[in-house]
């Protein structure tokens, strides 16, 4: 007999990508939900949301994946539902029909992707290149409109902001865009900006990051009032490597570099782009002990106890995870070598990535004494 499977898709701007999920024997009267993703073309990735479960459970679980991803804006595949041959702009695609998700009431935000460290020496030389601070904040864009504040997430959706926050932009002038991150200090929250989209009804996203950066200090910067500031920007090889020394030396979370020439653009490029972000990332030595059904469970030594440290699933490939799957179902426990950006207040690993399995290192040397914490406050100015 036939078991479930579903095929979504996702079409909006720089995002073409597919979801698939189906039923697959596993044994006698047991299943697993077998999943596969990426980008429409591509090779797909493919992994396991659930282990040799009952019938009804699996199909709980395909009908419960198909429900999130169809509230994050993916179309089901039918007879008369297909994917476009070359996905929509931003807005008019499947993302923007879906039901489930809010209505954009604002622009989206430009979104950075990221580089290695071996690649900041080069930015940092670059003269067309300015530096700002990695920040650990949530993202809002804030439209002023006839006296009131308009606050919106990077999806351009209505959220929250506190009150003095709000307070803080409302002398700007009506018809101004400012973009930036809302960070939680010692004196609550502060909102840092970093680039503005339009200025007193003038659409300015189309002139460069340097003009931009110049009318956020010159005409923005003067009209406001705590707890709203403007994010510190490094624009000579000098200045950006003192910045860049000074967020190592705190430990902060890491850089970003934007080119001055360039226009603001909305989304996430495929790759590469004119806005970059480096996290300074840790590594550790874990011991993989479980595939969860969505991750692999983590643990390290603590006193000689084993305890958890989170999951881990993003760095894995199709033949990672089969070698890992492997090991595991003998019983085995893997030493893997992770990066991750830092431990967390409760030592959970914060965004994890899978490096590769140790066979050269000792369960032993997997303790809690290697994980790091990190700084997330803006550093001060010089």
């Amino acid at each position: 007999m036939p078991f479930t499977e579903v095929k979504l898709f996702f079409q909006e701007g720089n995002s073409d990508k597919v979801y698939y999920a189906k039923i697959v024997p596993a044994g006698a009267g047991v299943f697993d939900v077998v999943v596969q993703w990426g980008r429409r073309g591509s090779t797909l990735q493919s992994g396991k949301k659930a282990l040799k479960v009952p019938l009804d459970k699996a199909e709980s679980t395909v009908a419960k994946l198909k429900r999130e991803k169809m509230n994050k804006g993916y179309e089901e595949m039918t007879g008369s539902v297909k994917p476009a041959e070359v996905a929509p702009p931003m807005g008019e695609g499947s993302g923007s029909k879906a039901g489930g998700v809010r209505k954009r009431v604002g622009r989206v935000a430009q979104l950075l992707n990221p580089v290695d460290i071996h690649e900041v020496e080069a930015l940092l030389n670059d003269h067309k290149v300015v530096a700002q601070q990695k920040l650990d904040g949530g993202r809002v864009l804030c439209h002023i409109d006839n006296g009131e504040v308009l606050p919106t997430n990077r999806s351009g959706q209505k959220t929250t902001m506190g009150g003095g926050v709000l307070k803080g932009l409302i002398h700007l002038p009506n018809g101004t865009v400012v973009d930036g991150e809302v960070m939680r200090e010692e004196t609550g929250e502060v909102y840092w900006l970093f680039d503005v989209l339009e200025f007193a009804g003038e659409d300015v996203s189309g002139e460069t990051y340097e003009q931009r950066f110049a009318r956020l200090t010159d005409e923005i910067e003067p009209g406001l009032s705590e707890p709203v500031r403007v994010l510190e920007t490094a624009t000579t090889p000098k200045a950006k490597r003192a910045l860049y020394e000074r967020l190592m030396a705190s430990g902060a979370e890491g850089i970003v570099f934007k080119r001055k020439d360039a226009p603001w653009n909305a989304g996430r490029p495929s790759s590469g782009g004119t806005q970059l972000k480096c996290k300074f990332v840790a590594s550790a030595d874990v011991l993989i002990v479980e595939n969860a059904g969505n991750a692999y469970r983590m643990q390290v030594y603590e006193k000689g106890k084993l305890r958890d440290v989170g999951n881990v699933f993003s760095g894995t490939t199709n033949e990672s995870r089969a070698a890992l799957d492997a090991q595991l179902g003998k019983g085995k426990r893997v030493v893997a070598e992770v990066r991750y950006l830092y431990a967390t207040d409760s030592m959970n690993l914060f965004q994890p990535v899978f490096v590769r399995s140790r066979t050269d290192k000792p369960e032993k040397d997997c303790t809690l004494e290697q994980l790091k914490q990190t700084n997330r406050d803006v550093v001060d100015h010089d």
